[in-house]
C-alpha cells in the first residue's frame, strides 16, 4: 500500500506510479489523501493546516491595520496565498473585523471606474482616514481592469 497525502502535483505523481505499478503487474494499492492548506476541496470539512493559517493571518491582519492608523491617509495591505481560492482571505478577514477591502479570486473586480476598487478606497480614505486591503495571491490579477481611463484626481 502507498498513502500519498499532498496536492495537486503529488497526486498526479501518484498517479504515475500507480499507472506504472499497473503497467508492470505489481499490485499496489495507492491511496490518495488531499493536503491542501486552501479548505478548497468539495465534500470535506477541513483541510490540514486551515485553522492554523487563519489564525495566523490575522497576525498580519493586525500588523497592517496599526500600521494604516498609525500613519496619516494609511493604507495596510496583506496578501496571503490563494492562488484560485479565497477562503484563507475570506475566513482570516471575517475573523479579524479589521479588513476594508478584501480581493479573491472567485470574485472579478475592477481596479478604475466608479464602482472600482481605486475609488472606494479613496472614499474610505476620507472618510475613515485609513483602510487595509487584504488580498489573496489569485485575487491580485487585473487583467479586466486594465482599459480603463478613470483616475483618482
Amino acid at each position: 500500500m502507498l498513502f500519498v497525502l499532498g496536492g495537486n502535483g503529488t497526486h498526479g505523481g501518484a498517479n504515475v506510479i500507480h499507472r506504472e505499478c499497473c503497467r508492470r503487474g505489481v499490485k499496489v494499492a495507492v491511496f490518495g489523501v488531499p493536503k491542501t492548506i486552501d479548505n478548497d476541496i468539495l465534500l470535506m470539512d477541513k483541510t490540514f493546516g486551515f485553522d492554523t493559517v487563519v489564525e495566523e493571518a490575522q497576525r498580519a491582519i493586525n500588523s497592517a491595520y496599526i500600521e494604516a492608523h498609525s500613519a496619516y491617509h494609511g493604507i495596510g495591505m496583506v496578501k496571503l496565498m490563494g492562488r484560485s481560492s479565497g477562503f484563507i482571505a475570506m475566513h482570516a478577514s471575517l475573523a479579524s473585523g479589521k479588513i476594508d477591502i478584501c480581493l479573491i479570486p472567485e470574485v472579478p473586480f475592477h481596479l478604475h471606474g466608479p464602482h472600482g476598487v481605486l475609488r472606494h478606497l479613496k472614499y474610505l480614505i476620507e472618510t475613515k482616514g485609513s483602510a487595509v486591503v487584504f488580498v489573496a495571491k489569485g485575487g491580485q490579477s487585473l487583467k479586466n481592469c486594465a482599459n480603463s481611463d478613470d483616475t483618482l484626481d
